[in-house]
């Protein structure tokens, strides 16, 4: 979902995760009185355009892996930028902090970054990003993925990689997993959309769906301008399902109860309650890739589970990464 759609927060500042990480980095390098090695894509605090092929991608990491632990990275939903996965100042109240990036990166090195095209929700009026070089729009799943391979190759990000992913985010997670099995530890999906979702919702209902409300382009947003974030779902559903079989590794899914946070009116035809029950009813086919497989049902929350529950998403992750096979 984009951000133009939320119910606005104020005081949102992505310097607070560098900031945070920082300290605790220099602290612990000056306990042990080592030099720490540069930053890169592979250790130290590292946030900047990184070369992919003619054009740059921002990404942005932080801590390093406890032994035993596997490169978290986490991916947006649509529209979203990095700053999706929050700061302190996101978390909402009684939410048990910190946020998602900051708690992972205690043992974990944890990246996310700016796909082309997304907005910037920790500044006002959630421009769409300035850190990645636009690109020609709309794109499919497998465009998303191959982009995000070349990022963490160029990068030199260490896999394999547990991947959390958000709403469209987790169906980009999941094509990568089919399509790169050998570099993926795990997958946690943070009330993602499933590939199901078009045949559950079923006959007009999709289309209506997709739309006036998926692909809703607001006037005078920074979703109406040409570069924003466009992504064809219908054809990055058939990737998913026509793809190689997801891989045998453990996932965890979360799942929201509360309507999307959002100031457009339902589709037409589907009523608040109609569209909710549709999309968490597509999540059962998450939850049926891999035997086993823990669904946690975040009571009260909304899509943004890592807004509302952060400690859930982190939980998740740490449980994929310890089942994760060393």
């Amino acid at each position: 979902m984009s951000a133009s759609r939320r119910i606005p927060r104020a005081g949102l500042r992505r310097a607070a995760i560098v900031a945070t990480l920082a300290i605790a980095l220099t602290a612990c390098a000056g306990a042990t009185g080592a030099t720490p090695p540069p930053p890169s894509g592979a250790s130290g605090d590292f946030a900047q355009g990184v070369d992919v092929g003619s054009r740059s991608v921002y990404l942005e990491c932080h801590g390093a892996n406890a032994p035993g632990r596997h490169t978290v990275v986490l991916i947006s939903g649509y529209h979203d930028s990095s700053d999706a996965w929050g700061i302190d100042e996101i978390i909402q109240p009684p939410a048990v902090g910190p946020a998602v990036p900051v708690a992972l990166a205690r043992d974990h090195r944890v990246c996310t970054y700016d796909r082309p095209g997304t907005l910037r929700i920790a500044l006002e009026g959630a421009p769409i990003t300035d850190r990645s070089t636009p690109v020609p729009q709309p794109r499919t799943a497998a465009d998303v993925v191959a982009e995000l391979q070349a990022l963490l190759a160029a990068a030199g990000v260490p896999g394999p990689y547990v991947l959390t992913g958000h709403s469209m985010g987790g169906l980009f997670a999941r094509l990568y997993a089919q399509t790169h099995p050998e570099q993926v530890a795990g997958v946690v999906f943070v009330d993602a959309f499933s590939p199901t979702v078009p045949t559950v919702f079923g006959g007009t209902r999709w289309p209506i769906y997709r739309d006036s409300y998926l692909n809703a382009v607001p006037p005078g947003t920074p979703l109406a301008a040409p570069e924003s974030e466009r992504i064809d779902v219908d054809a990055s559903v058939a990737q998913v399902t026509s793809g190689p079989a997801f891989p045998p590794v453990p996932i965890a899914v979360l799942t929201k109860t509360e309507p999307f946070q959002t100031t457009l009116p339902p589709p037409p035809g589907l009523t608040v309650e109609e569209l909710n029950a549709l999309y968490e009813d597509a999540q059962a086919d998450y939850v049926a890739l891999r035997p086993g497989t823990p669904q946690t049902i975040a009571n009260g929350d909304a899509h943004y589970i890592q807004w509302q529950s952060p400690d859930l998403v982190v939980g998740a992750t740490e449980l994929v990464d310890g089942r994760a096979a060393r």
